[in-house]
């Protein structure tokens, strides 16, 4: 598997392959911002998950916000292991916030939700105000302009 990591100017890190990468930024202690772009087929291998396991082993219970608004899809071994990453480390996970405005990553996501068998610790919102509304619960002060930064 062929990918970069790098640590941007701000301090977040980026992991890029051909058709998608994460970009990850810790707003405060346990609290993790992840946007993800493109189309992910797996050439990130299990790095996306990976990254996560400073965070949970430094600050659990971690609380994490992944935007996908520019992800256009993930295939079926990709949704199987952050499913199988879910169910796993749900001790350690305090919520999950899920933003995307596309139906078909909304109900992928809701399909990882089902699967993983963690209930309400999974939220996903098509509607960025109870997600904005979650993330200044979660990091106070930090707007999604910053963030975005």
């Amino acid at each position: 598997m062929s990918f970069k990591r790098e640590v941007l100017e701000n301090g977040s890190v980026r992991l890029s392959g051909d058709r998608c990468s994460y970009t990850y930024q810790r707003l405060r202690p346990g609290v993790v911002f992840i946007r993800m772009q493109g189309d992910d087929k797996g050439e990130l291998g299990d790095a996306p998950r990976d990254e996560l396991r400073e965070d949970i082993r430094r600050y659990a219970p971690i609380e994490l916000f992944f935007e996908m608004d520019e992800s256009t899809g993930t295939n079926l071994p990709v949704q199987e292991a952050w499913t199988e990453w879910f169910s796993r480390n749900r001790p350690v996970l305090k919520g999950v916030n899920v933003l995307t405005r596309s139906k078909f990553m909304h109900f992928t996501a809701e399909v990882v939700k089902l699967f993983s068998r963690t209930g309400e610790l999974i939220r996903v919102y098509m509607d960025p105000a109870p997600f904005e509304e979650a993330f200044q619960r979660a990091a106070p002060g930090v707007t999604l302009q910053q963030k975005k930064g």
